[in-house]
């Protein structure tokens, strides 16, 4: 497309079999006014073959001729590509509800913010029994306190949707050597300290099956999960459904901090002012607690990967 109005960046590797589904939930949306740029990280499968099957001239793919093992690194190729006034971000995992882009569009033209964070509702690691019992578990997710940044609140690339003037300002993503927390928290914590405007809606945007906390799947060829929330994704009664999931959990999860956790009132009086500090000088607050678990830059997201690369459990 000419002049879209939205550019969707997917960064990909080796996952045709749940990035087709991130491509249609796009498809469906009642906005379509868009571009997708899809950069894969040296795919050796058939994602190529996937995404030309679609078909959409407003689709290009573009696959790197090394692995760099890492989001950010397509990420960055794609953020050279785009054409569009806004950019949003659509990891191949997750998907866009139908409404999704046009709630985007609306709000970012009545805030007048430059970076907008989604909420989302995020999938826990479910059997193929919990799915056909409904006995799975969801969670709100990106969900920043009384719509203020919090770098505490780790929110996927996938929630975001911005003005194209923002990696200008900020410059490109980091590579994962150079950062304790991952290159999407630092990018996020990045604009955050350089006075980007943002903006917090209150309505959900997507659905987030988050394969960093899935075994096997980078090894399986296939997401029972997908395969179960892609038919219903844009039906009345799994939003319902999720909603009172999450509100059930958001309140078990209140009452544990309040009520029960013994290092709740620990964290607050000494965390918060440390937390502060490390704000003004420019350093994402949880930087300091990975250094002092993982000691190397980098090593978080390498563990990360190793929980998907393992081989499920039987």
């Amino acid at each position: 497309m000419e002049n879209p109005l939205i550019s969707i960046i997917v960064a990909t590797y080796n996952s045709s079999y749940v990035l087709r589904y991130a491509i249609q939930s796009v498809l469906d949306s009642d906005f379509q006014n868009w571009e997708m740029i899809i950069v894969g990280d040296c795919c050796t499968d058939d994602t190529e073959a996937v995404v030309r099957n679609f078909g959409d001239s407003r689709i290009s793919f573009t696959n790197l001729d090394e692995n760099s093992g890492q989001q950010a690194k397509p990420t960055n190729v794609a953020l050279g590509k785009v054409k569009g006034e806004y950019i949003t971000f659509l990891n191949q995992d997750d998907l866009f509800f139908k409404d999704h882009l046009s709630s985007c569009v609306e709000e970012m033209q009545k805030s007048g913010a430059e970076f907008m964070v989604v909420p989302g509702i995020k999938i826990s690691p479910s059997t193929q029994q919990e799915l056909e019992t409904n006995s799975f578990a969801a969670e709100m997710y990106a969900v920043h306190p009384k719509g203020k940044f919090s770098p505490h609140i780790f929110s996927i690339a996938s929630t975001w949707f911005i003005h194209s003037s923002v990696p200008e300002k900020i410059e490109l993503w980091k590579m994962e050597k150079d950062v304790f927390v991952t290159p999407s928290q630092e990018w996020l914590f990045r604009a955050y300290t350089q006075n980007i405007s943002f903006h917090f809606p209150k309505k959900i945007g997507l659905i987030i099956i988050h394969s960093a906390e899935r075994k096997g799947f980078y090894t399986e060829n296939s997401s029972y999960e997908h395969d179960y929330f892609f038919p219903r994704l844009n039906t009345l009664e799994l939003k319902s459904d999720l909603l009172e999931k999450a509100a059930l959990k958001a309140a078990g999860d209140y009452n544990y901090l309040v009520f029960k956790s013994p290092h709740t009132l620990f964290r607050r009086i000494i965390g918060a002012p440390f937390h502060r500090i490390l704000e003004r000088l420019k350093i994402h607050p949880t930087s300091f607690r990975l250094y002092l678990k993982w000691r190397k830059k980098g090593k978080f997201i390498s563990h990360l990967k190793n929980i998907a690369e393992q081989p499920k459990e039987d």
